[in-house]
């Protein structure tokens, strides 16, 4: 689980700081916690926050102080809805990398990137529910 959580942040992670200005780790990291709700996933959202400020010549911190705090948010709300819904994560993902966006100061087509975010965050949450699924059953039949 742990190195499944590393792989897919190393690879947003790769892409964010190469490619694109979507956040790709902060959906990531939703998707994680959602699927998985533990707390090494606050360790992660800020290593990896911290790399991307660095790799990304932006002040160090902000993006590991949003990740830490939007991840709370979203285990703070668990009791009161159903965050293993598609809804949530659309919700979420739309909020979060809108939030995101204007928080690090990106001008550029934000809502956008924020709706493109949310359509990435559903795809990154239907391909790790059917994994979990399959290992389960995996693991089950051995």
């Amino acid at each position: 689980m742990k190195f499944l959580s590393i792989i897919l942040l190393s690879f947003a992670l790769l892409l964010e700081t190469t490619l694109t200005t979507i956040p790709l780790v902060l959906i990531s990291l939703l998707c994680l916690m959602v699927i998985y709700r533990e707390n090494f996933l606050f360790l992660f959202g800020f290593a990896f926050g911290l790399f991307l400020d660095l790799t990304l010549f932006k002040t160090v911190g902000l993006s590991s102080l949003f990740f830490t705090v939007f991840l709370f948010l979203v285990l703070l709300y668990q009791k009161k809805f159903e965050i293993k819904t598609a809804s949530f994560i659309l919700i979420a993902s739309f909020l979060g990398s809108l939030g995101f966006l204007l928080f690090m100061g990106y001008n550029n087509n934000v809502l956008s990137q924020a709706i493109l975010s949310s359509i990435i965050g559903l795809v990154v949450f239907y391909f790790l529910k059917n994994s979990l699924i399959k290992n389960k059953f995996l693991i089950s039949n051995f």
